[in-house]
């Protein structure tokens, strides 16, 4: 099987050359059309995914932690997690009664932790709190906020392993 192209026609040989040019820019087009929307099309995945870095900043193992994290937090108490860093201003997304939000924007030193109704009873305001004031605030002026989210997901599934513990042992 052959492939045909098609032959260009004009008048004179500058329109033949103004027609290949066209049908060149228009072929251009269309993939540089292609290219653009399958980008933003994976940049909506990344976003609607358990993690989201726009500033690059974490690395594979990091990411490979938060969707650990995320997959056990499932698995255990039913409940996703969505972790969003952005290199400007954020806009908090529109969550379930069963996911966790962490937004962070480093440079402007601004974050927002939201968590399930239940999740946010069972841990407590005090908690959560300390979440902020102790891990992730001051890791902004140290820039080791990648590692505070590590820390600050390792100490929320400790509390929601130690409660699950308390509460078995209750029984």
């Amino acid at each position: 099987m052959r492939i045909k192209i098609p032959r260009v026609h004009g008048e004179s040989p500058k329109e033949k050359v103004f027609r290949s040019l066209a049908l060149v820019l228009v072929f251009a087009a269309v993939i540089w059309a292609f290219y653009m929307n399958n980008k933003h099309v994976v940049d909506v995945l990344n976003q609607e995914g358990a993690v989201y870095d726009e500033t690059k900043t974490l690395d594979t193992n990091q990411k490979k932690f938060i969707v650990s994290f995320t997959r056990s937090l499932r698995d255990e108490y039913g409940m996703d997690c969505k972790i969003q860093i952005y290199g400007g201003d954020f806009v908090v997304p529109d969550l379930d009664g069963k996911t966790m939000y962490i937004g962070l924007a480093p440079a402007l030193g601004e974050l927002e932790l939201r968590f399930p109704p239940m999740m946010r009873k069972t841990l407590g305001k005090e908690f959560i709190e300390s979440l902020k004031t102790t891990f992730l605030l001051p890791s902004f002026k140290e820039g080791d906020w990648p590692m505070a989210i590590q820390e600050v997901l390792m100490e929320i599934y400790k509390k929601l392993e130690q409660l699950k513990k308390e509460e078995s042992a209750s029984e």
